[in-house]
């Protein structure tokens, strides 16, 4: 009876042994697996910003002897496409998000070329600031072609993955790695230098100034502190200090028990506040949301705002409200406003673009009526709202509009913005509603 408990003992030990070595060899190649695969992912990304920028490269070598509308505007489609691959791929690769100038030249180039575009096709000429502009973006696009040239040649074997995921894992940054090699890179474009032209991505647009802090004296800690308690709706000493944020907003971070605040130093005004939790059921309906969100906005002082779109997602419904001037609706003016579909808890505030664009402005009586506005909108489309609106430009100003809110022939709601002071026709929208929002596009 011993020898036959005895020989059940030891097989069910070698079992319990096969099975965890099978555990762990399974295991293994899983990890082998899992490394192969983010190798891949690295190799394809390397590959296809390696395929773009070189593109991007022969782009502004030809665009440099280029005088037409045409074939500029030609050149800026082709542009704008292989900057945004380009922007995809960096962002897959080690250190790829953090590569500010790199990436600044990837959003100007293809806009700046647009930009051009646009001057030639309203008649203008080719001036030589534009001619030196893009000559200065033909060399930096030389410069990191062949800069990420070299690195995809020196990543075309497995090995060298092998050893760059090593790497990652150490933690190690150093110059013979891929993360490495692009800082140097970046590094090597401090003399790129600041476009400013009409686009979005211009540098005078992405260096602006925030109006509503650029006269305000700095706070204290202590004083930011206080301010980030009242957003975050919990006791300062719930909070401890977390770091200064750098940017076009400087500001102490403040953090506390599934809670993030940001108070400018500049006049202690709210920046962001994040709240992080699970969200439970759906109890909540859209106008409720509002109604919170609404209630929450006085409690901190801020008034003048009304609701304009909102989207809900992972539990948590987004309204961005636009400050109302008068009758006409600032959309420059935003703050966001998150709030918990299964309690009514405020998750989300978000106010730097109206710190950003908020300044008193004095409105005088739009030069042309609405009707004659009206008479620009197209005639496949039936006028059901009409509103005044502050809307943003692309080169970075304000554009006051009569608002259309249009239905097209197959039910679409479009919005149609048109100059209240010369009758432009400065943008058109697209109203796409959903059970878990409403958005423009």
């Amino acid at each position: 009876m011993k020898r036959r408990n005895t020989v059940r003992l030891i097989s069910f030990c070698a079992a319990a042994v096969l099975a965890s070595v099978g555990f762990l060899i399974k295991a293994r190649l899983d990890l082998k697996r899992y490394q192969l695969e983010i190798q891949n992912n690295y190799s394809r990304s390397l590959d296809g910003l390696n395929s773009s920028v070189n593109n991007i490269s022969l782009l502004l070598e030809k665009a440099e002897y280029v005088t037409t509308a045409k074939q500029i505007s030609n050149m800026a489609a082709q542009l704008l496409s292989e900057s945004e691959s380009a922007k995809n791929a960096l962002s897959q690769l080690p250190s790829g998000g953090g590569l500010e100038v790199l990436n600044r030249f990837l959003s100007q180039v293809g806009n700046y070329a647009l930009s051009v575009s646009k001057t030639l096709i309203a008649g203008g000429n080719v001036s030589e600031e534009h001619s030196d502009n893009i000559k200065a973006l033909k060399n930096t696009a030389r410069k990191i072609s062949e800069a990420v040239g070299s690195s995809a040649i020196s990543y075309n074997n497995p090995d060298a993955w092998a050893d760059e995921m090593n790497r990652r894992l150490d933690g190690a940054v150093d110059e013979d790695s891929l993360a490495g090699s692009l800082d140097m890179l970046e590094e090597s474009l401090s003399d790129y230098p600041k476009l400013v032209y009409d686009g979005p991505y211009s540098d005078h647009i992405l260096e602006k100034e925030p109006l509503m802090i650029k006269d305000a004296e700095t706070v204290t800690e202590s004083h930011a502190l206080s301010n980030a308690a009242e957003i975050a709706g919990c006791k300062t000493d719930e909070l401890s200090f977390e770091g200064d944020v750098n940017g076009k907003i400087p500001a102490y971070r403040f953090s506390g028990e599934g809670v993030s605040v940001e108070i400018s130093k500049a006049g202690g005004y709210a920046v962001y506040m994040r709240r992080t939790r699970e969200i439970g059921d759906y109890i909540l309906e859209y106008r409720q949301a509002l109604d919170k969100a609404k209630r929450y906005l006085e409690s901190i002082n801020m008034s003048g705002f009304t609701e304009t779109y909102y989207f809900t997602d992972e539990g948590v419904c987004v309204i961005n409200f636009a400050y109302l001037d008068g009758r006409t609706i600032c959309y420059t003016d935003l703050v966001k406003v998150g709030v918990a579909m299964d309690t009514g808890e405020i998750m989300l505030y978000e106010a730097s673009g109206y710190l950003t664009n908020h300044t008193e402005r004095a409105f005088e009586t739009a030069a042309v009526t609405a009707e004659e506005a009206a008479g620009i909108v197209s005639d496949k489309l039936e006028i059901k709202e009409t509103a005044m609106a502050l809307i943003p430009t692309d080169g970075g100003g304000e554009a006051r509009c009569y608002e259309f809110v249009c239905e097209a022939e197959d039910g679409q709601e479009i919005l149609v913005y048109i100059n209240a002071a010369n009758l432009d026709e400065e943008d058109i929208l697209i109203l796409l509603k959903s059970d878990g929002g409403t958005l423009t596009k």
